[in-house]
């Protein structure tokens, strides 16, 4: 008497997507968790130095290094944890569940609005108006950052109220309706929607007023110094950088909303695998693109941030020798090929 074994054969389709999602979760996240985490220590050693500390837009940027920072590290390398370990805390600790969402949302709520108030900062310091560049100064940047802060911990609380942990569902997520629709609301309006609006309408008002300024003469003419021209560049970069990274992560989210009242049941596989293949590629490792890769958008587009990280990783010993060598090879140079200005500067008999 033959016995048949029931089998089950996994579509090709469904297959490439689970393994897709498995690839993004043991190698993408990694490597993007360590690209972010020495980009953001890289830029806060370099903020720190003291020819950033007396700019206003740096202070923004260096408190906006911070705020990536614990993103990188409440975000993405507690989601990395959770896959590698095989086992999530955060589904079955209700205070670690709200303390983890709170400390991300409140991150994530800071990392944008100082970008946000670095946008305002460069458009106020191209203006004629000297009240408004008065609002550059670094004393001023200081304290609207700390109340900045101060007011995203605050909008963030919700996330005490509304979050916990479902150990039989394994989640950490909302536990009403209510809940939902606040963190929805929060998400929109302050963390996607509002930033991406005042990024790019600052953006473009910043170049608009740094071509209205080139065509100016005379005492019209407001004088913006070549360091503060090229943080204007990336912050435009960075600006670049969170719209391209979000749009995605909104428009999953958008989608999921709509069908959430889909019965698990009415799904075919090959949806199911494309949803949590999106959802991992857009949630839990796109939204802390724009976290991780601030650092080499600000390499990119400043030749100072070149400078000042070069001075950074270089010792002062090898930088005082680079520097004598180059004036020495200077002066032997000028000595065999004078400059122009060497010729005329120097001094011939009058003929008689």
């Amino acid at each position: 008497m033959n016995y048949s074994l029931p089998t089950t054969t996994i579509d090709p389709a469904v297959e490439r997507l689970n393994t897709a999602r498995i690839g993004i979760q043991r190698f993408g996240q990694p490597i993007l968790f360590t690209l972010g985490m020495i980009g953001c220590i890289l830029n806060i050693a370099i903020f720190l130095r003291s020819s950033m500390r007396t700019n206003s837009c740096a202070i923004y940027f260096h408190a906006s290094s911070w705020a990536n920072l614990s993103c990188l590290t409440w975000g993405l390398f507690v989601s990395m944890m959770g896959y590698f370990l095989n086992y999530n805390p955060l589904t079955y600790i209700s205070v670690y569940c709200k303390v983890r969402y709170y400390i991300l949302t409140a991150s994530q709520l800071a990392s944008r609005a100082c970008v946000v108030l670095a946008c305002l900062d460069r458009f106020l310091l191209c203006s004629q108006s000297v009240g408004q560049r008065s609002f550059c100064r670094p004393n001023v940047a200081f304290k609207v950052m700390l109340v900045t802060v101060a007011s995203c911990a605050v909008l963030s609380i919700y996330v005490l109220v509304v979050y916990d942990s479902f150990p039989q569902a394994r989640q950490c997520t909302t536990s009403t309706a209510a809940g939902k629709v606040i963190d929805t609301t929060v998400l929109f309006c302050f963390n996607f929607g509002t930033p991406a609006l005042l990024m790019s309408t600052f953006s473009g008002l910043i170049i608009w007023r740094l071509k209205r300024n080139s065509t100016r003469v005379g005492r019209q003419r407001v004088h913006v110094r070549h360091r503060d021209l090229q943080l204007a560049a990336m912050l435009i970069g960075q600006v670049i950088l969170y719209i391209v990274t979000a749009l995605p992560f909104v428009s999953t989210f958008v989608y999921l909303t709509i069908t959430q009242y889909d019965p698990q049941s009415s799904k075919s596989a090959y949806r199911i695998a494309a949803e949590n293949l999106t959802l991992t590629a857009t949630g839990s490792f796109g939204t802390f693109i724009f976290n991780a890769l601030t650092f080499y958008v600000y390499t990119l587009t400043a030749p100072s941030f070149r400078r000042e990280l070069f001075r950074l990783i270089v010792p002062i010993c090898w930088m005082n020798q680079f520097v004598a060598r180059e004036q020495s090879q200077m002066t032997r140079t000028n000595r065999i090929h004078p400059s122009i200005r060497d010729a005329l500067s120097m001094k011939f008999p009058e003929q008689t």
